[in-house]
């Protein structure tokens, strides 16, 4: 049985809490998750004019697609960590406005620095959402439908992605490359205001079965030990590495 259920919550058809409320929660996460994609990738249709622009090499342009991948790879499991530890739902809400007002502070950049370290912001502010968010919706559904869900949750990375390319080079061609980072970073904003009503549920304590029950408690460092110890733990990281090498160099 799911932590959360043991914990006494009041259950309906299997959902924790009400149907829709969870389905309402599922049709926030979506939006956020296809608009962190959408300001993620929308700087690769604004590649050349940037590069005219500033008259910048192609591996400066590289840099400020693949920055905010990079930021993500470091920073996803801290965050996540901390989110469980701390708020899931304030970690959503906090990650949602710092993503959105560094895609929004884009648009002020006025050199290639200014932009990349911009661009390392918003990826500090989309690192753990994704991890967070499955969570959130794993905990709200019934179990035989979260494989459907979680998989439409993921879903919006691939239509924000190609979203986020369109609407760049839209955008770009009708007002200007900076004006579109200010466009596509507002809704965030207003979605992260909306987030502050999704309901969270109570995190349990990290613990390994293999220890003593007054060593129970998991460490940052055993953690780190099990993830990178365990074999379809590694390959799911090398299979999931690999998938987004191919795919960002499609979009790119």
């Amino acid at each position: 049985m799911d932590a959360h259920l043991d914990m006494g919550e009041k259950v309906r058809d299997g959902y924790s809490g009400t149907k829709l409320a969870a389905w309402a929660t599922l049709a926030l996460t979506f939006l956020l998750m296809l608009f962190d994609f959408i300001d993620r990738q929308i700087v690769v249709s604004m590649l050349p004019a940037i590069k005219v622009e500033w008259n910048l090499s192609d591996t400066e342009l590289g840099g400020l697609v693949s920055i905010v991948s990079i930021v993500i790879a470091f920073l996803s499991i801290p965050v996540a960590l901390l989110a469980d530890r701390w708020s899931r739902v304030k970690c959503v809400v906090f990650m949602a406005v710092l993503w959105s007002l560094a895609t929004i502070a884009c648009a002020y950049a006025t050199s290639y620095n200014q932009l990349f370290a911009l661009r390392g912001l918003v990826g500090v502010g989309e690192a753990g959402y994704n991890a967070v968010g499955c969570a959130i919706l794993a905990s709200l559904f019934p179990t035989r439908m979260r494989a459907a869900i979680l998989a439409s949750f993921s879903a919006a990375a691939a239509v924000g992605a190609v979203l986020g390319v369109l609407l760049g080079g839209i955008l770009a061609k009708n007002y200007g490359w900076h004006a579109a980072f200010g466009i596509v970073g507002a809704p965030g904003l207003v979605l992260a205001t909306l987030y502050l009503f999704v309901r969270d549920y109570k995190t349990v304590a990290l613990t390994d079965a293999k220890t003593p029950a007054n060593q129970a408690r998991l460490g940052l460092v055993k953690m780190a030990q099990l993830l990178i110890t365990t074999p379809s733990a590694l390959m799911i990281y090398v299979g999931g590495g690999l998938q987004l090498f191919v795919v960002s160099t499609v979009y790119s």
